[in-house]
């Protein structure tokens, strides 16, 4: 009996915890090869896709026109994070994530100086995305920044452009 009890028991106890762990990978195995035949899921990312200019001819005219107006020492920026423009701590209680400033202009130590947000009238629903562009400005001109809503046009002028520019880096200057 002792014999039963220390050799034949643990020899039944590994034989079985051998058998179950070889069991869960021959049906592992039969798993992954049955998901590989099957046939590839749509959602299977393509290798390729055609490069298309990152802005628009409109919105390229005004970056051009805009470039004109500034003085070189100033830094243009296109499609900023407005949440990147905040305090890092302070970020998730603004509720700005996914909301970006058309042209943000830095200066050469890249301190934002003023944003300036397109604005098109052919957008089908204007008040709503008013509504919601109004919140962040406010709290870009609460914070220091202040926003130049210019409307899209083909053809910018560039003195125009540079004194509106002007008065809102400088407001005591304004007429």
């Amino acid at each position: 009996m002792e014999i039963f009890v220390n050799f034949i028991i643990p020899l039944l106890v590994i034989a079985a915890v051998s058998g179950l762990y070889v069991w869960f990978l021959i049906s592992r195995r039969k798993r992954n090869d049955a998901d590989q035949n099957q046939e590839p899921h749509a959602s299977i990312l393509p290798k390729s896709a055609p490069v298309v200019p990152y802005m628009e001819s409109i919105s390229l005219n005004f970056f051009q026109a805009l470039k004109q107006a500034l003085p070189e020492k100033y830094i243009i920026y296109v499609n900023v994070p407005i949440e990147k423009l905040f305090d890092q701590a302070r970020r998730d209680d603004l509720h700005m994530v996914g909301q970006y400033a058309d042209f943000v202009i830095f200066t050469p130590n890249l301190m934002p100086v003023l944003v300036i947000d397109l604005f098109d009238l052919s957008i089908i629903n204007l008040d709503r995305v008013n509504r919601i562009k109004n919140v962040s400005k406010e709290i870009l001109r609460n914070s220091g920044i202040p926003v130049l809503d210019y409307q899209y046009t083909d053809n910018c002028n560039i003195d125009e452009l540079r004194r509106r520019i002007a008065n809102l880096l400088n407001p005591l200057s304004a007429k």
